[in-house]
C-alpha cells in the first residue's frame, strides 16, 4: 500500500518569483496579477516581477546619498577625493536670453509666477525669494539657488505670455528658458548655497508641473521622480521620528521655520506623487507602507504657523501615514495636511480600483472574478476602509466658500480648498465604480459625488485665470457620470427634465475646461476626450 500524493504546481523558472516572494523567502507560484502567497496576505498591490520602478529609485537615492555626503563632508575628508576645482562665471548663473527692450525682466517674471505659487506645490516663501533675488546686496545666502531662480522665470514667462497676454514672450523665448532651467536644474546640487537640497527639489517640482500644464506627462513625472529621490535621500520622510535616532547634516535647520519648510517639502512631493500616480493608474513611487520608505515626520502646518509653540522641540512622530490609514485620529487638519490625505486616499482607492476592475469609469462589465470567500471578504475589508475614511475626510474639509469660523476667504485658499474638495470627491467616485462592478445600482452615490463637484465649483465662483493643473484630469469624472447617466434616462424615456440637468452640468465642465485650455495643452487634451466620448454617445442616441 503506498499514500497518493497531493499534486503540486509544476516548478517555476529560476528567478520567476514575484519581489515580495523573493523579500519574504516564500515559495511563489507565478500566477498574475497577483499570487497565491500575496493573496493570501491581503494585498492590495499586484505582484512585480523582474526590475521594478522602484528598484531604479533606490539606485538614484544611493547615487544622490553619495553626492550628498561628499558635499557635506567637503574635499578634507580622507576618505573622499577632491574633485577637480572647476571656475564658473559668477555672473553666468543669471545670463538668460537677449531680450528685447519690451521683454520683462527676471524679476518682472518671477514676480508673475508668485500669484500662481500654490497651485504649483511651491512650499517656500516666494516673495522673500524674490525680494533676496531683486536686491543685489541682499544676504547670497537667501537668494533663490540658479535652478530655483530658472525655473521660477521659466513659470513667469509663461504665465506673462499665456495669461497676461504679453506678445513680447514668444514660443521660442519660453523654449529657451526652459532648456536653461532644465539644465540648471540638473547641475542644482552642485551650487555653493546652503540650501541647494530645497531649492533643488523645488525647481523640479516647478518644471515637473510645466511639463504637466503641456500635456508632457512623462518628463513631468521625471522631474517629479527626482524630487521624489531627494526626499528620500536627504531622509525627509524621517524629520523628528520618534524611532530613528539619526539626524541627517544636510537637512543644515537653523531654526523651526526652516523645519517647517523641510516639511511641507517633504509632504508636497508625496501629495504630488500619489496624485499623479494615481491620475496615471498606478502606485505612487514612494512606498510609505513598506518598513524603508515608511512616513514618520509629523503632518504639515501651512505656511507661516511654525513656531516653537505649534512645532515644540519634544514633538516626535512615527507612522504618519500607517495611524491615518488605520482611523487613529491626528493633527492633520491645515490645507497642506488635508491636501496630503486627499492624495493618499485617491492612490490607495486607484491601486484597490485597478486591482479588481479593468480601469474603466464607470466601469465595464469585465470585473475579476473572485475566486474563494477570503478574496471576497478581504474585498468588502477593503472597500468599508476606503469608504469610512473618505466620508470622514471629507465631512471634515472647510467648506470652499467658508463657515462661520472663517466667513471669508482668499481667493487661493478657496482654490486650494477646491482641488481637496474635488480629488475626494473623485476618489469617492473611483471606489464606488469598483464596488459598483459587483453590486450595481450605484447610481445615486455616483450622481452625488457629480453635482457635489459642480456645486462646489459654484461657491468657489472661479474667476482665476489658472487652476491647479490636475484639475484637467479629475473634470473628467463628473462628465463621464453625466454622460452615464444622459445614457441611461434616455433608454428608459423617462425623465426629461433630469437630462437636461444633467446636460447642463456637462455643458458647465466643457466650458470650464474651455475657458483654461489655453496654454494648457493638458485641459485641451481631455477637453477633447470629454468631446469624442459624447458624440459616440449622441451617435448611439439617433
Amino acid at each position: 500500500m503506498y499514500s497518493k500524493k497531493t499534486p503540486q504546481a509544476p516548478p517555476i523558472p529560476r528567478g520567476g518569483a514575484c519581489n515580495n516572494c523573493k523579500r519574504r523567502k516564500m515559495r511563489c507560484d507565478g500566477q498574475r496579477p497577483i499570487c497565491g502567497p500575496c493573496s493570501r496576505s491581503s494585498s492590495l498591490v499586484d505582484c512585480q516581477y523582474g526590475r521594478t520602478h522602484a528598484d531604479r529609485l533606490q539606485e538614484q537615492i544611493s547615487v544622490l546619498e553619495t553626492r550628498l555626503e561628499q558635499l557635506q563632508n567637503g574635499p578634507n575628508d580622507s576618505n573622499t577625493r577632491p574633485n577637480p576645482l572647476v571656475l564658473h562665471d559668477p555672473y553666468a548663473s543669471r545670463n538668460f536670453p537677449v531680450l528685447g527692450h519690451n521683454t520683462p525682466t527676471e524679476n518682472e517674471l518671477i514676480e508673475a509666477f508668485l500669484p500662481y505659487t500654490s497651485q504649483l506645490g511651491f512650499f517656500l516663501n516666494a516673495k522673500t525669494l524674490l525680494d533676496a533675488f531683486s536686491n543685489p546686496m541682499s544676504d547670497p545666502t537667501q537668494r533663490p539657488t540658479h535652478a530655483l531662480s530658472a525655473s521660477m522665470v521659466l513659470l513667469g514667462a509663461y504665465f506673462s505670455r499665456y495669461l497676461i497676454q504679453n506678445s513680447s514672450i514668444t514660443l521660442e523665448l519660453i523654449e529657451t528658458y526652459l532648456s536653461k532651467a532644465v539644465q540648471a536644474t540638473s547641475l542644482g546640487l552642485s551650487e555653493m548655497h546652503p540650501q541647494r537640497i530645497l531649492h533643488t527639489l523645488q525647481a523640479n517640482i516647478v518644471i515637473a508641473h510645466y511639463f504637466f500644464l503641456h500635456n508632457r506627462v512623462i518628463k513631468g513625472k521625471w522631474h517629479l521622480d527626482h524630487a521624489v529621490s531627494l526626499v528620500l535621500s536627504a531622509r525627509l520622510h524621517q524629520i523628528r521620528s520618534s524611532l530613528v535616532q539619526f539626524q541627517f547634516p544636510n537637512r543644515n535647520i537653523q531654526n523651526v521655520s526652516e523645519e517647517g519648510e523641510q516639511i511641507n517639502a517633504m509632504w508636497t512631493v508625496l501629495a504630488l506623487n500619489c496624485l499623479w500616480s494615481a491620475a496615471e493608474g498606478i502606485p505612487a513611487s514612494i512606498a510609505y507602507t513598506t518598513e524603508q520608505r515608511r512616513i514618520d515626520t509629523p503632518w504639515p502646518l501651512d505656511s507661516g504657523s511654525y513656531s516653537e509653540t505649534t512645532l515644540p522641540p519634544s514633538l516626535k512622530a512615527s507612522h504618519t501615514i500607517q495611524k491615518f490609514l488605520s482611523g487613529i485620529p491626528d493633527e492633520g487638519n491645515s490645507i497642506l495636511a488635508l491636501h496630503a490625505k486627499a492624495t493618499i486616499l485617491f492612490e490607495q482607492t486607484t491601486v484597490f480600483w485597478k486591482r479588481y476592475t479593468d480601469g474603466t469609469q464607470p466601469p465595464s462589465s469585465a470585473a475579476r472574478t473572485f475566486t474563494n470567500t477570503t478574496e471576497s471578504r478581504d474585498f468588502q475589508s477593503s472597500y468599508q476602509t476606503l469608504s469610512s475614511l473618505l466620508t470622514h475626510l471629507l465631512n471634515n474639509i472647510p467648506p470652499v466658500d467658508g463657515n462661520q469660523f472663517r466667513p471669508y476667504l482668499e481667493q487661493d485658499t478657496k482654490l486650494r480648498l477646491l482641488t481637496i474638495h474635488i480629488v475626494v470627491r473623485v476618489t469617492i467616485i473611483r471606489l464606488q465604480c469598483t464596488f459598483s462592478a459587483y453590486f450595481p445600482f450605484r447610481g445615486p452615490v455616483l450622481l452625488e459625488m457629480a453635482n457635489g463637484i459642480m456645486e462646489c465649483l459654484t461657491k468657489a465662483d472661479v474667476d482665476s485665470i489658472f487652476l491647479d493643473p490636475i484639475m484637467a484630469v479629475l473634470l473628467r469624472a463628473p462628465a463621464a457620470i453625466f454622460m452615464g447617466a444622459i445614457r441611461t434616462y434616455n433608454r428608459t424615456g423617462h425623465n426629461s427634465a433630469e437630462v437636461q440637468n444633467h446636460t447642463n452640468n456637462l455643458n458647465q465642465i466643457k466650458h470650464l475646461m474651455a475657458r483654461y485650455s489655453n496654454g494648457n495643452p493638458l485641459m485641451a487634451s481631455k477637453l477633447l476626450e470629454i468631446d469624442q466620448q459624447l458624440a459616440s454617445l449622441n451617435n448611439t442616441m439617433y
